[in-house]
């Protein structure tokens, strides 16, 4: 079923849920993460959350991190394809998040790279880095095959996850920033 909850399905439990497992197990004793439910069809909620031990974002303002997990990632920043839906969010909704709630951090699965010659997967990263910056908001990538940017309204608060990161034994050479970040 194309577009169904059975394509999702067939995906729950697989390396990319594990390393969301990692995030909430980093996260949980320094800030709550929260999965943003607009990505979590509701019939695999449950299954979700047990997996990834993430719950939904509640209605509570309390400081925390957002998880967003689109099934392929963030949209290109200056293409003219800027639709969203359960497959992508642009880095606008990204800063928005950071700008509307309690956000502190927000980490969004991103494996959604436009298949153009004049852009590699490094330079398409740093455009989305630098798309972030423009709105006031700044962040680094975790590099690897599943792929996620960490976003940030404050610096001081990029610095310390990125330290929760390297101390949880991530290597930071899989932590990718702009140079003057």
């Amino acid at each position: 079923m194309i577009g169904g909850a059975a394509v999702n399905r067939k995906y729950l439990g697989d390396s990319y849920d594990a390393v969301k497992r990692l995030w909430q197990s980093i996260f949980e004793s320094e800030l709550p993460l929260y999965a943003e439910p607009r990505f979590i069809p509701k019939e695999l909620r449950p299954d979700f959350t047990r997996l990834t031990r993430i719950p939904l974002l509640p209605t509570s303002k309390r400081p925390h991190a957002l998880l967003n997990d689109p099934d392929t990632g963030i949209r290109l920043p200056g293409r003219p394809n800027q639709r969203e839906s359960r497959e992508h969010i642009t880095v606008s909704t990204i800063a928005q998040q950071l700008e509307d709630g309690a956000a502190t951090c927000v980490v969004t699965f991103d494996q959604s790279q436009h298949r153009l010659a004049d852009l590699s997967a490094l330079a398409q990263r740093t455009r989305k880095l630098e798309a972030l910056r423009e709105l006031q908001c700044c962040g680094f990538y975790y590099v690897s095959h599943a792929p996620f940017l960490f976003a940030f309204r404050l610096r001081n608060e990029m610095q310390r996850v990125s330290r929760l990161l390297i101390e949880a034994g991530i290597p930071q050479s899989r932590l990718e920033a702009l140079d003057d970040a």
